[in-house]
C-alpha cells in the first residue's frame, strides 16, 4: 500500500475520532453485543430447538425482537468479526480470510498466502465501534476471542477497547493464553470448562464499574466453536450433546448479565443484541437451511438474531426482513448521536426502523455474499438470491463447481431448486447487478470516498 496514502488514511481516521464530542442523544443508551462462535440459526429454543433450551434467550426474544433472516457477513470468523466492528464488508479491510498466531509453524506459511498487502489484522485506519463510542464518551470493554491480529498494531487495547479479556484467536489454536488488557490472565493452555463463567464474571464486574456511565460491552463468546466446553455444571444437561450443554451455558452466561442490568436499573435503557459470527461447523442447526460454516449458502451465513431495548423495541415482535451485521456500526452510531465517518464507504445501515417494528421491507436494496476478496452472490429486496459459480458444499463433490444459481426465497427457503429457468430476465439482471459490484469494489477495494482525487 501506498505510504503518503497510508499516513493520510491514519490522519483521516484521528482526524475523525478527535471531532467526536460525547454523546448528543440525552440519556445515551448502554449497547451489549454477544457474539457467539459458529452457532447455528436453530440451536436455540426460540428459533426451533427440541434439543437444546435456552431460557434466558427465549425471555430476551419475548422482551423483544428477533429476525429470522439475519446473515453474517461471512461464513467464516475473521471477516465476519471485521464487518461487525466496522460497518464494512470484509473485503474492504483485505481480510479475506481466518487469522492464524503469527508465532505459530501454520501462521508462518497461511497469513502471508492469504492476506494481501501484509495485513496480519484490522488496519490502523479502519473505524470501529469501540473506537467511535469511545470518543464519545462511552466505556468499552471487550469479553472473549478477538481474532483480528495478536500482535500490534492490531490488538482489542489499539482498537478502542479500554479493557479487554480474552484471547487473540479461535479455540482450536494454539498457545491458547488468556489476556487481560496486554497481560497474560490465564497461562496456556487455558482449562477451557471454565471460560464461559470465568468470561462472563468479568462483564458483571465491568457493567458494575461502568454502571454510573454509557457503556459498550462486546462479549464475542469462544463456543460453541470446535473443540466444544462446557463446566461440570451444565455437562449432559441438554439433549444435544456437548455442543447443545455448552449453548445452554451460553444462554445462562446472557441470563446472568440480565440480571446485572436489572439489578442496577440499566435493562430499561440498554441495547442486547444476540447473534453469531456464522453458521455451525461439525455440529449444530442451521435451521434447515442449505450449507455450513464456510460457504455462502444460507446455512453458513443466516445466523440467530435477537434484541431487547425496552425503552424503544416492542414486546414480542418478529421480523422477516433481511438485514447483516455491517448494520451494527451505523445502528449504534445513530443510537449514540455520533456521526459517521466521511471518507469511506459505510456498507452497513441503521436497522432501528426493523427493530423497532416502524419499517417492514428490508433496507437494504440487495446484500453481497464474499469470499475471500471475491463478490460470489447477492440477495434482493424481494428475495430473489444470484450465487454465481462456485466449488460444491457436498464434501464427495468438493472438487466439482456448480452453479451459477437463481433461488427464489419467497418459496424455496432451503435453496434447493435452481429458477433460472422461470426468470431468465432476473437471473441476468442480478448477474450484471453482481457483475458491476465486482468492478466498483476492484476499482476502489478499500471503499475511499476520495479515491478518484489522491
Amino acid at each position: 500500500m501506498n505510504k503518503k496514502r497510508t499516513e493520510l488514511r491514519l490522519q483521516n481516521h484521528q482526524i475523525y475520532l478527535d471531532s467526536i464530542q460525547n454523546s448528543t442523544v440525552e440519556n445515551p443508551p448502554n449497547f451489549i453485543l454477544v457474539f457467539v462462535d459458529d452457532m447455528g440459526h436453530g440451536d436455540i429454543s426460540c428459533f426451533g430447538s427440541a434439543a437444546v433450551h435456552t431460557p434466558n434467550l427465549d425471555q430476551l426474544a419475548e422482551n423483544g425482537v428477533k429476525m429470522s433472516h439475519f446473515y453474517a457477513s461471512s461464513s467464516v470468523c475473521s471477516p465476519s468479526r471485521f464487518s461487525c466492528l466496522t460497518g464494512r464488508y470484509p473485503n474492504r479491510g483485505f481480510v479475506r480470510y481466518v487469522f492464524f498466531p503469527h508465532n505459530q509453524l501454520k501462521g508462518w506459511i497461511m497469513n502471508p498466502l492469504m492476506f494481501p498487502y501484509g495485513v496480519r489484522g484490522i488496519l490502523p485506519d479502519e473505524v470501529t465501534i469501540a473506537e467511535a463510542l469511545r470518543a464519545g464518551g462511552y466505556k468499552t470493554g471487550m469479553f472473549g476471542k478477538w481474532h483480528l491480529g495478536d500482535q500490534s498494531p492490531y490488538l482489542p487495547s489499539e482498537k478502542g477497547f479500554d479493557y479487554f479479556f480474552g484471547s487473540y484467536y479461535s479455540n482450536d489454536m494454539q498457545p491458547y493464553a488468556y489476556f487481560r488488557n496486554d497481560e497474560i490472565a490465564i497461562e496456556a493452555p487455558a482449562d477451557q470448562t471454565q471460560l464461559t463463567k470465568q468470561i462472563t464474571h468479568e462483564i458483571l464486574d465491568f457493567i458494575d464499574e461502568n454502571k454510573d456511565q454509557p457503556f459498550f460491552v462486546y462479549y464475542p463468546s469462544p463456543f460453541p466453536h470446535h473443540p466444544v466446553h462446557v463446566s461440570e455444571d451444565y455437562a449432559g444437561t441438554s439433549n444435544g450433546g456437548t455442543y447443545g450443554d455448552c449453548v445452554q451455558e451460553i444462554d445462562w452466561s446472557v441470563g446472568e448479565i440480565m440480571k446485572k442490568l436489572a439489578e442496577h436499573g440499566l435493562t430499561e435503557n440498554t441495547l442486547v443484541i444476540f447473534t453469531s459470527d456464522n453458521g455451525p461447523w461439525y455440529e449444530g442447526n442451521p435451521g434447515y437451511h442449505r450449507g455450513r460454516k464456510g460457504n455462502f449458502l444460507d446455512g453458513g451465513q443466516i445466523v440467530p438474531f435477537i434484541a431487547s431495548w425496552p425503552a424503544e423495541i416492542p414486546k414480542g415482535l418478529e421480523v422477516d426482513a433481511t438485514a447483516m451485521n455491517i448494520d451494527f456500526f451505523p445502528t449504534f452510531l445513530k443510537m449514540a448521536g455520533i456521526p459517521l465517518p466521511k471518507d469511506r464507504e459505510i456498507d452497513g445501515v441503521d436497522m432501528l426502523p426493523l427493530l423497532k417494528g416502524e419499517a417492514t421491507d428490508a433496507l437494504h436494496e440487495e446484500l453481497y455474499f464474499i469470499d475471500g476478496q471475491k463478490v460470489m452472490g447477492l440477495r434482493t429486496r424481494d428475495n430473489f438470491k444470484f450465487v454465481d459459480r462456485h466449488r460444491s458444499e457436498n464434501s464427495t463433490y468438493f472438487m466439482s463447481k456448480q452453479g451459477p444459481f437463481l433461488f427464489d426465497l419467497n418459496h424455496d427457503l432451503n435453496e434447493s431448486y435452481n429458477a433460472d429457468t422461470h426468470y431468465p430476465e432476473k437471473m441476468d439482471a442480478l448477474r450484471e447487478r453482481l457483475e458491476i459490484k465486482r468492478e466498483d469494489m476492484k476499482r476502489n477495494p478499500r471503499g475511499w470516498k476520495d479515491h478518484n482525487r489522491h
